[in-house]
């Protein structure tokens, strides 16, 4: 267990700019180059990684399931995390929204009620509006601080369809005749809630299950509910 979660640690570390050759990934991670052929190759939890020419190529999406793995393992959230970039979080959320057929804006922007607000991904697919904050990972998050999170989204969330009626055209929205506001905390590892005030928390590789169910199950789920009949 330790050898392979060392030698996840170091995949992680030594791909973040692309592959890494197996005698690189043993030197960094100290197992033998055989031991990380076999645990690396044997593990279809990590989305069967690609060897070539002795050098592993890793995904964005098989780095993320590297991280949970090695997590899962033992390993430092905060060590493991330091290895992600942001951007790879944020844009593997993208791609499961736009994988679902949601439009989607990034870093979306808004002036309501004498303040600025920022919703990390703005994802749209008629009638749902799906408001997301991503966070990142430190310890603390994963208790009381993922209930603060999913109040904090919710406010925003809840200013958001105030301000729909006013601003449609910004938000994506002025063609609709009714829209279904949700807030959405997604993170890397499954915490200790999956909802807080009925707002989901959802670990980033099951949020293509989520969207794919989020239908059928939008009335159970924190939102609010704008429409544009007079």
């Amino acid at each position: 267990m330790f050898a392979e979660r060392e030698i996840l640690i170091a995949l992680l570390k030594l791909t973040r700019e692309g592959p890494v050759r197996k005698v690189e990934l043993s030197r960094e991670s100290r197992v033998p180059v055989q031991v990380i052929t076999d645990v690396l190759m044997g593990d279809s939890r990590l989305g069967f990684l690609k060897l070539e020419q002795e050098s592993f190529f890793v995904t964005p999406e098989q780095r993320l399931r590297v991280a949970v793995r090695a997590i899962e393992l033992g390993a430092d959230l905060e060590r493991v995390c330091k290895f992600l970039t942001w951007a790879e979080f944020e844009d593997m959320s993208v791609f499961a929204f736009e994988s679902n057929g949601f439009s989607v804006r990034k870093h979306f922007r808004f002036s309501w009620d004498g303040r600025r607000w920022e919703i990390d991904i703005l994802a749209r697919k008629k009638p749902i509006v799906a408001s997301v904050d991503c966070k990142h990972w430190h310890k603390s998050w994963r208790g009381a601080g993922s209930r603060k999170a999913a109040e904090k989204q919710i406010e925003r969330t809840r200013v958001l369809a105030e301000a729909a009626e006013f601003m449609p055209d910004k938000i994506g929205v002025d063609q609709w005749r009714h829209a279904y506001f949700v807030p959405i905390i997604l993170s890397l590892m499954p915490g200790a809630y999956k909802f807080h005030e009925g707002a989901p928390i959802v670990p980033v590789l099951q949020l293509q299950d989520f969207l794919q169910q989020m239908p059928v199950y939008i009335n159970k789920l924190k939102h609010f509910y704008v429409t544009a009949e007079k």
